[in-house]
């Protein structure tokens, strides 16, 4: 077979080539061109040390080469505002290099990313990789067992691909997956989060999380979730236990990340803070609230960034809102607390909410007719945010000491002129400031 590949990357082999080095593109580029799709990235490796990698090719032809902090195999290439990894063929010992395409392959996590390719050696498919993609096989490269604890992350990407693309891991891996047990190796770290992200932007997440709470790994990475599994709130409105609704208002989300967070942990608090009625109606108040204070926690040790948690967090507090004596002034304060650019996924997470119950009682249009009104307003370019004060915290900072102060002044400003916005001018602000 012969894979066409773009006029960059062959750029980049026929440079190596001409050198005298081997250079294939591998992995997932060649995976995705088997399965009919278009490969987000092409990787490209080489016998070539990093060392030799720089040489050749930075300041030369156009290129800008940086060796990758987090992997001595890799080196960047950076040419006409992209960027290309090529990494040395490696042997499975740190910091040990191979001159054989057949060592770096093994090297890889699943036989279907351990093909090669180059138009001389045409593919290498050293482990039957081809097979396992035309069975929709996910197999290890090598044991299983030794691969997980090599590299956890590798339990939930081959999660991952059985949601992505309709694999199945084989029972050997499964087998393995099961076995494993170690908490704290899902904790603080990047590749988890990097992991999980690419889960919740599937079509269908909940896929991947019914798969994660089958192979016991939902307790290990979010344990804060079992207890919503088969829980009956006893409300006339659900027709659903916590866990199972969740994954559908899961699904009925947009795959935006912020958004489909905040729909797997928006009614995470409800199992701690039921309540029954002496008509035996069940209620949850207060779920918002702590929710969104747990999914924080949960957040922040999967290592998920400030600003996403932020924006997670306040829609989930924000999601029962039911919007009664609407004003101009409240769809402003709305706005300014849930933010701009964020505001949307509040009502996308709302429709979903209730798609997620047939038995839902709330109010489709209210909803609707809110979110029209907060377009209108944010589309007049009124104040809405610290950042759009004709002041900033440098004009500020002769008159306040600390950082803390200045903040605690504009968000004052802020206030005022969210109720006036013909306040926002500096010499008001700063007259309202002496006032204060």
């Amino acid at each position: 077979m012969q894979i066409e590949i773009p006029i960059n990357v062959k750029l980049i082999m026929d440079t190596l080539q001409t050198e005298g080095y081997q250079a294939f593109i591998y992995g997932a580029c060649i995976r995705d061109t088997l399965l009919g799709l278009k490969p987000i990235k092409w990787d490209i490796t080489t016998n070539a040390l990093p060392s030799d990698i720089v040489a050749l090719f930075d300041d030369h032809q156009g290129f800008s080469a940086i060796p990758a902090i987090r992997d001595y195999s890799t080196v960047s290439l950076i040419y006409q505002g992209e960027s290309y990894n090529v990494s040395t063929f490696r042997t499975g010992t740190e910091h040990r290099f191979s001159n054989d395409i057949a060592e770096e392959v093994r090297q890889n996590d699943f036989t279907m990313n351990t093909l090669a390719y180059n138009d001389q050696a045409g593919l290498v498919d050293l482990l039957n990789g081809v097979n396992d993609i035309e069975n929709k096989l996910i197999k290890c490269a090598r044991d299983p067992a030794h691969s997980i604890k090599e590299d956890t992350v590798r339990i939930l990407r081959a999660i991952r691909f059985e949601s992505q693309f309709g694999f199945t891991m084989d029972d050997e891996l499964i087998e393995a997956i099961r076995s494993f047990n170690d908490p704290e190796a899902f904790k603080n770290s990047e590749k988890v989060s990097n992991e999980l992200t690419q889960i919740l932007l599937t079509d269908r997440p909940s896929l991947a999380i019914r798969r994660m709470l089958e192979l016991g790994l939902l307790e290990q990475i979010i344990p804060e979730l079992i207890p919503a599994i088969g829980f009956d709130t006893h409300s006339s409105f659900h027709d659903k236990d916590v866990f199972e609704h969740t994954l559908v208002v899961l699904d009925h989300c947009k795959p935006n990340l912020t958004l489909r967070l905040a729909a797997l942990f928006h009614d995470i608090d409800k199992p701690g803070c039921l309540t029954i009625d002496e008509f035996g109606e069940g209620h949850c108040y207060g779920h918002a609230v702590g929710g969104s204070k747990t999914a924080r926690e949960v957040l922040t040790r999967l290592n998920f960034d400030s600003k996403t948690i932020s924006a997670v967090c306040v829609l989930i507090r924000e999601h029962m809102n039911s919007y009664e004596n609407v004003t101009e002034l409240s769809i402003k304060r709305l706005i300014r607390r849930v933010g701009p650019s964020n505001v949307d996924n509040l009502f996308e997470l709302q429709l979903a909410d209730i798609k997620g119950s047939e038995l839902s009682g709330r109010d489709v249009a209210r909803i609707t007719s809110v979110r029209n009104r907060c377009w209108e307003v944010i589309s007049r370019k009124e104040p809405l945010t610290t950042h759009d004060l004709d002041i900033s915290g440098y004009d500020l900072m002769p008159l306040y000491p600390t950082g803390k102060e200045i903040g605690e002044a504009l968000e004052y400003l802020l206030d005022k002129v969210v109720e006036n916005p013909t306040l926002n001018k500096k010499e008001h602000l700063l007259a309202l400031l002496k006032t204060r």
